[in-house]
């Protein structure tokens, strides 16, 4: 990862309106501190909004957990929310607007393709969080502002002990190819933004055919890592081939006989991308929270929940309640930002065949 490649991503969003003018007279504003936090909202005027309507890809438990600990901070703030895998979630959302309506207040993405596509079409609020500063350049937008990578999550292989023999237990990625797993294999839907850069990087490691050959193996897709790791728990399925490390950890701790396989070449890692939508309805309140999510506050909830348990990109994260920091994990991003958002046509219609869709 390196700037010249976020550079290059932003090069064809850079026709979009970056800025609104009173936006930018908004952001003009001292930043000041809230509980242990800078933010550049009017704490006032975001109680007087009274809500904050959030867009987000996870599960419905990790989202109430995260809305929920806004909501302790900020009681006289409610929240609502619409869950939808990122694919979905951005289809709702460009749709809505290109029929006139700005419900939205905050938008989280698990893929980085929308998330540069809604910088282009302006989508994005432009608003320089003050706890940017404890995030490295390429782990924002160009030019920052329109959003920022919240943190990581990356994936290995997971099988049910019980319904693998110790000689077939899969250690690399084309162990996933193995006739002897066929009609109990899963993974996601291609909606979901860590099944594209998973499709991608491995593609890349291995050449186009790999992804057709894992076709033979009939796989069934899902829309929610928790569907997969209650199938893989109770044995509907022997593997699970986009095991998200956050799944695996709270599986495992409930006494799921499964394991967490990390395959020598590396684990598919995505961010999530989250920022303020341009004509919010309760703009102090999207802001308040955006500066809250990036905070050491917000980033606790991220990182510690484990139902959501993602690794924090800030320069002074504390490890995982694991024990293990994001720097412990060989994690694999696309290198070509350009060549990724441009593969996920691609991806969508490969990865379709592949569910039998």
């Amino acid at each position: 990862m390196n700037r010249r490649g976020f550079v290059k991503t932003a090069t064809f969003a850079a026709a979009a309106p970056l800025a609104h003018a009173p936006f930018a007279a908004a952001q003009s504003r001292t930043a000041t501190k809230v509980l242990d936090f800078q933010t550049l909202a009017d704490v006032a005027k975001a109680e007087q909004e009274g809500e904050v309507v959030y867009y987000g890809h996870d599960g419905e438990a990790g989202i109430g957990v995260l809305l929920d600990s806004f909501k302790k901070d900020f009681p006289k703030i409610k929240t609502s929310y619409v869950r939808l895998q990122t694919g979905a979630l951005y289809a709702k959302i460009t749709a809505e607007r290109s029929a006139g309506r700005f419900g939205v207040d905050v938008l989280q993405l698990s893929d980085i393709s929308p998330a540069i596509d809604f910088q282009k079409k302006g989508g994005w609020e432009v608003h320089v969080s003050p706890e940017l500063t404890a995030y490295k350049a390429e782990h924002q937008s160009a030019p920052a502002g329109h959003y920022t990578w919240g943190g990581v999550s990356f994936a290995g292989i997971s099988y049910n002990r019980g319904k693998v023999k110790p000689e077939q237990a899969p250690k690399t990625w084309k162990d996933i190819l193995n006739p002897a797993f066929k009609d109990g294999v899963s993974a996601k839907l291609a909606t979901s933004g860590m099944q594209h850069a998973q499709w991608y990087v491995l593609r890349k490691l291995y050449g186009n055919d790999f992804w057709q050959e894992f076709a033979k193996q009939r796989p069934k897709g899902f829309d929610a890592r928790a569907q997969l790791f209650d199938r893989l728990s109770k044995g509907d399925d022997r593997m699970c081939v986009l095991a998200e490390y956050a799944g695996y950890t709270l599986f495992a701790e409930k006494g799921a006989e499964i394991e967490f396989v990390a395959p020598p070449d590396g684990l598919p890692a995505t961010a999530f991308f989250i920022g303020v939508v341009n004509r919010a309805p309760h703009p102090e309140a999207a802001k308040l929270f955006v500066d809250w999510a990036l905070a050491k506050r917000g980033q606790a909830v991220y990182q510690n929940q484990k139902i959501l348990l993602y690794g924090s990109l800030r320069t002074d994260a504390p490890p995982m309640p694991t024990g293990k920091r994001l720097a412990d994990f060989k994690l694999l991003f696309p290198t070509d930002w350009n060549d990724y958002v441009a593969s996920h046509p691609v991806f969508v219609k490969e990865w379709n065949s592949i569910m039998g869709l």
